[in-house]
This record gives structure tokens, C-alpha cells and sequence, in this order.
């Protein structure tokens, strides 16, 4: 029920979770719509901003970061829904350098950039991610044996995921300089 109070507008808090869903929905759908090369392994010929994948290595192929211009959604059920989404992104984009990066045990730091400073990230939120790495296949596998990994979420007027896969031997340095980069 929305009712007018002082000049603001009050809305129920399940019409905002519906509106959200839908918008969710939509981008999913467009997403698809779009990019149903990235399925295929091909490249797509459109893409959204938050599908654009940036990659850069570093430190002479010890280290490889991943930009992602989106973050994780909020509802548990949209993060269920675009799942595939991130797998698809993460691993396409590391099959792009698969031949000039090689990987026997890797550390996963990713840095979350959200646009609001009240978030709780969880396993849904890392799980793709990890995801499309084992399947890009730069790395064996995503046993304990080959991937460990953490995180960090930060406040920003520019939201986005920062992946960071950095080659075992030398991740603690690594992660120091990550962790302490402005």
C-alpha cells in the first residue's frame, strides 16, 4: 500500500523485491538474448557492459585479475538465476589467455565493489566464480588440492568485482599488495 506522508512516498517493501525481480529477470533474458555465443565458447557479438569482462595478467603470468562492471545480485533467488551468467563470463574470458597462463595450485581473492554499504556476501556469491575458473580449465580442478580463496566488499560509486587468481607460490606477497592497493 503506498501511502503519501510528508512529501515522500511509501512503498511496500514486496512490491520493491517483485520490481527488482522483474528487472533481474529482464537482464537475464536480455543477457541471453544477446550473448548465446558465450554458451557455445565463441565470442559474442554483443555484449552488455556488465558481461564485458576485462582481463589483465600481471607479474608475468602469476597473476591474472578479472574486472567485472556488475556485482552479485541481493535476492537469494536472483542469485540462483544468474548463476550461469557469471560461470559463462569468468570462463570465457579466461579461455581468451588460457595459452599464455599455466597453473598447477591458485589462490582466488575477489574484491566486491557494491553500490550500497549494507551487504552480506556469501558462498552463492563466490561459487560461480570458482565455477567458471575450474571450467575455463587453467587450472586441474576446484578441490581443496588446487583452489583456495577469500574475499572483501567494499562501498563504491562505481560497483564491480575485482577476481584475482594468483599462482599458489606466490600468493600470500601478492594478496599483501591486493589487500593494501588504494
Amino acid at each position: 500500500m503506498e501511502k503519501e506522508m510528508a512529501g515522500k512516498v511509501e512503498v511496500e517493501a514486496k512490491h520493491l523485491l517483485n520490481a527488482y525481480g522483474a528487472i533481474e529477470k529482464a537482464r537475464r533474458e536480455l543477457y541471453w538474448a544477446l550473448n548465446y555465443q558465450i554458451r557455445a565458447g565463441e565470442k559474442p557479438n554483443n555484449l552488455l557492459s556488465s558481461d564485458n569482462v576485462e582481463v589483465e595478467i600481471l607479474d608475468n603470468g602469476k597473476v591474472v585479475k578479472l574486472t567485472v562492471m556488475d556485482y552479485p545480485a541481493r535476492l537469494q533467488s536472483t542469485k540462483n538465476e544468474e548463476k550461469e551468467r557469471w560461470i559463462n563470463n569468468v570462463m570465457f574470458a579466461l579461455k581468451n589467455v588460457k595459452d599464455k597462463i599455466s597453473f598447477d595450485r591458485i589462490f582466488v581473492f575477489v574484491k566486491f565493489y557494491f553500490p550500497v554499504s549494507n551487504v552480506d556476501v556469501d558462498n552463492r556469491d563466490i561459487k560461480p566464480i570458482i565455477d567458471g575458473i575450474k571450467y575455463s580449465r587453467i587450472v586441474a580442478d576446484d578441490n581443496y588440492r588446487y583452489v583456495s580463496y577469500g574475499f572483501n566488499a567494499n562501498f563504491s560509486d562505481s560497483p564491480r568485482t575485482e577476481i584475482y587468481i594468483i599462482d599458489y607460490k606466490v600468493f600470500p606477497k601478492k594478496l599483501h599488495e591486493i589487500l593494501n592497493e588504494t
